[in-house]
């Protein structure tokens, strides 16, 4: 039998850790779903606290077939509902709907802070309450967004004395893309919050070198009270991955796992370096296949482009059959914008997920910052900043298709560098912060 991992604590014991995040599981693959799939391994039991609305039928799928049925998770009620906040942060300015969804949305900003989702942390606060009595639970450990998640943690840290380890996947007030306050008032009163947050918890944890740099610097956190934990894969996924495909085959075949409009993103470059790669070699001869949410600005992008018979959308799907379709193309497609003050501090979780697959990766974003730096480390793609517009990134497109048609696509990754960012590693480093370490 294979020796089991060493406890994070250094004792048989198991630790009880309670887990408090916005949606569980969310794909499968996302940082907390791993966390909790591999905590146990290290010594430590998590209880999962979530709200009810976020569960679904697909999430209770991917539970069944991803957790034992000894994993507890609670779920809580919201009071009232948001319907309008959540569309109207993911376009930006320009995008279908924008001016209607910024004034449908306007109430519901107003009355909720310091997020649309802070309707569950009353009841949430309650049920946690109830579950630390119940269990002995010593320790919290919540994750955002949404930042409101951390209210639970920061009430059964200042009342009952918890330990409280706040994990930060993306930057609060700093992100102004997302972080749009109905006032000014609003604004001042979360960042008031944020930084009660930082003050209080008793170790944060950044996703990227870039954001603990950030917390550090605004927030004079010592060294020993924040940690860099990155984003990751699981090696395990990659048995359901086939090998590289054959080259040449019929089609040179892309592909993009996520949301492609996310606004900021350079998707119309790429869609439009892709056509014009498409009507020079024939549209049989390359091919996109797009795994998440579609909406109808690209859809309707892909269809006046004369795309239709190149882009290959295969819906919203669960993170291992998301990744076994990615696993069948050529080359993997990463966006990320790069006129914020803030792009160097964002990884697209998808970038991480890529470097299990051994596939060359296209990344059109800034050439510096924490997502190139992953690239160039792991020595698996090739970054183009989109300020080159479609024509540099066509011009990249037509070297790949030229060596993939000789059948020389391929990289050779630097196999260390891959290995730093397994999800099980990085769910140890978890471990020990969890328990004090």
């Amino acid at each position: 039998m294979p020796e089991a991992p060493a406890r994070a604590g250094g004792g048989a014991e198991t630790t009880r850790v309670l887990v408090v995040v916005d949606q569980f599981p969310a794909t499968g693959g996302s940082r907390v779903d791993k966390f909790v799939r591999f905590l146990p391994e290290f010594g430590i039991e998590p209880i999962v606290l979530a709200p009810q609305e976020t569960e679904t039928a697909a999430g209770r799928r991917i539970a069944s077939e991803l957790y034992p049925p000894s994993l507890r998770v609670h779920r809580v009620p919201s009071l009232g509902w948001s319907y309008f906040t959540m569309r109207y942060l993911s376009r930006g300015p320009g995008s279908r709907h924008y001016e209607l969804l910024r004034a449908l949305s306007y109430p519901e900003r107003l009355l909720l802070l310091p997020d649309h989702m802070v309707r569950w942390i009353p009841l949430a606060v309650r049920r946690a309450r109830r579950i630390v009595q119940q269990e002995g639970i010593r320790v919290v450990f919540s994750s955002s967004p949404p930042e409101s998640t951390h209210l639970v943690g920061l009430r059964l840290h200042d009342a009952l004395g918890l330990r409280w380890v706040a994990d930060f996947r993306d930057l609060w007030t700093e992100k102004t893309m997302l972080f749009r306050p109905a006032s000014r008032w609003h604004g001042r009163a979360v960042r008031a919050l944020e930084r009660r947050v930082f003050g209080s918890a008793d170790h944060v944890i950044a996703n990227t070198p870039q954001n603990l740099a950030r917390y550090r610097r605004r927030f004079a956190l010592p060294d020993d009270r924040v940690t860099m934990i990155p984003n990751g894969f699981d090696p395990r996924d990659a048995a359901s991955i086939a090998p590289p495909p054959p080259q040449p085959r019929e089609a040179m075949r892309l592909g993009y796992a996520g949301n492609m409009d996310k606004h900021g993103l350079p998707w119309r470059e790429f869609l439009d370096a892709l056509r014009r790669l498409a009507d020079e070699v024939g549209h049989g001869r390359v091919a996109l296949d797009s795994c998440g949410y579609l909406s109808q600005e690209v859809a309707d992008f892909v269809r006046d482009r004369g795309l239709d018979d190149v882009v290959v959308h295969h819906g919203e799907l669960p993170h291992a059959e998301a990744m076994r379709i990615m696993g069948g193309t050529d080359m993997l497609v990463a966006l990320l914008y790069e006129d914020t003050d803030y792009s160097d501090s964002i990884v697209p979780i998808k970038l991480y997920q890529y470097l299990m697959m051994r596939r060359p990766i296209l990344f059109v974003g800034p050439a510096e910052g924490a997502a190139a730096a992953v690239v160039r480390e792991t020595r698996t793609g090739t970054i183009i900043p989109p300020n080159r517009g479609p024509d540099g990134i066509l011009a990249f497109l037509r070297d790949s298709f030229a060596r993939w048609s000789r059948g020389e696509l391929a990289v050779v990754p630097d196999e260390d560098a891959v290995a730093g960012y397994d999800s099980r590693a990085q769910t140890r480093r978890l471990a020990e912060i969890l328990c004090g370490a």
